[in-house]
């Protein structure tokens, strides 16, 4: 606490600070004290690590069980706590090398550090927003493209802005960090050009799936779209950027090529399959440019890469509560993801048995617990989880 002494403006603000983040820390130690740590396998071959309220970041710590981890939250009573990702013969140990790393699972972390336009979003459009990607996430590539089922995945609420899912399937566990970053770079359309397109579709016996089948069907149905033209519509004119261009690919889309049998550009072009790669000249590839472009822009989940290459990681523990908002680190089941509403679901509805007297500092517009609040700069009385969001993330502080 600040010396009371001191009775300086400096001095008063300091103490009331500290005294709103003391009322802070009880809201948590009443949450720790009703909590029970679960969610983790193998506890006692994880790292522990943890930010006290008033300290700085401690780690290197290790727990017999999950009855052992939840002693020591209700101890200490963490403002932000956390859990390797890894396994090790020896978690204590302060030497990374020295731990005895046995495996790790394969984390993703998507929040709006990678998502573009964020700083212009507000909280909830930012939520909105990583929700998308971490859907995509989960059903099109882990599960679809990568072959992962419900019980290999498990999903959480960050409690923050966004969402970690962990791939717990016994085959990614010995993965080093370079066959994680390939993973990475596929879900985020990473290398996906036209030479490699090209190449890798020439060589290809069949499309398989993924990316190489999915651009092929938007190359299909863009193609498709263009017959029966007589002029160039505006899209085309904007992907080649002149007029004459654009009208003299349209005119071409109707010359023979060579195949055996010979079909009309248009027609081969517009066939499922490897065979036309063969035939693009410049402007084909310069289209093709375009469609990979698009494909990424609406497909590609922005992931947070070092997070997913990482086999040291430490990741927020499963139940805890987030510092900088104080709502639960929520276990989400995959089949109900598209369900979970962070505002609502992510709360802890016990901070809601009382009231509180804070004092806003900037204005506040935010749906929380499906109540709309509206709070200008000033005093107000507020549910206790609305309380504790917005002292936890510097909007408010505690009277």
């Amino acid at each position: 606490m600040v010396n009371a002494i001191n009775i300086s403006c400096h001095g008063r603000l300091l103490l009331q600070s500290d005294r709103s983040e003391t009322i802070l820390r009880n809201f948590f130690q009443e949450y720790y004290g009703n909590w029970r740590a679960d969610q983790i396998d193998i506890v006692s071959a994880r790292e522990i690590g943890y930010i006290p309220f008033f300290g700085s970041m401690i780690r290197h710590r290790a727990v017999l069980n999950l009855d052992s981890l939840t002693e020591m939250f209700r101890r200490i009573v963490p403002r932000h706590a956390y859990y390797s990702t890894a396994y090790y013969s020896r978690p204590e140990d302060k030497i990374m090398k020295d731990k005895g790393w046995l495996g790790a699972e394969l984390i993703f972390d998507l929040d709006a550090d990678h998502v573009s336009g964020a700083e212009k979003m507000s909280y909830e459009e930012i939520l909105k927003e990583v929700k998308k990607h971490t859907e995509r996430l989960i059903f099109r590539f882990l599960m679809d493209d990568l072959g992962f089922q419900e019980k290999d995945l498990k999903v959480f609420f960050s409690g923050g802005r966004g969402y970690h899912v962990h791939v717990v399937e016994d085959s990614i566990y010995q993965l080093g960090s370079d066959s994680r970053r390939e993973i990475a770079n596929y879900i985020r359309g990473e290398g996906m050009n036209v030479y490699d397109m090209r190449r890798s579709m020439q060589e290809a016996a069949g499309l398989g799936g993924g990316w190489k089948s999915e651009i092929d069907s938007r190359l299909i149905s863009y193609i498709s779209s263009l017959d029966g033209l007589e002029e160039p519509d505006e899209g085309l004119v904007s992907v080649f950027g002149n007029r004459r261009i654009a009208a003299s690919y349209l005119k071409g889309l109707g010359r023979q090529i060579n195949t055996n049998p010979p079909s009309r550009k248009i027609e081969l072009f517009s066939r499922p399959g490897p065979l036309k790669y063969r035939y693009m000249d410049k402007n084909d590839e310069k289209l093709l440019e375009h469609i990979i472009s698009q494909a990424r822009d609406e497909l590609a989940c922005e992931i947070d890469e070092p997070v997913t290459t990482d086999i040291h990681r430490l990741i927020r523990t499963p139940g805890s509560l987030h510092g900088k908002t104080g709502f639960v680190v929520r276990s989400i089941p995959v089949n109900s993801f598209r369900d979970f509403e962070p505002l609502r679901d992510g709360i802890n509805e016990g901070f809601d048995k009382r009231t509180c007297r804070i004092e806003v500092i900037k204005p506040v517009r935010i749906a929380l617990g499906g109540q709309q609040f509206s709070l200008d700069p000033g005093e107000h009385e507020v549910p206790g989880s609305a309380a504790v969001y917005l002292v936890a993330s510097r909007q408010a502080k505690f009277i």
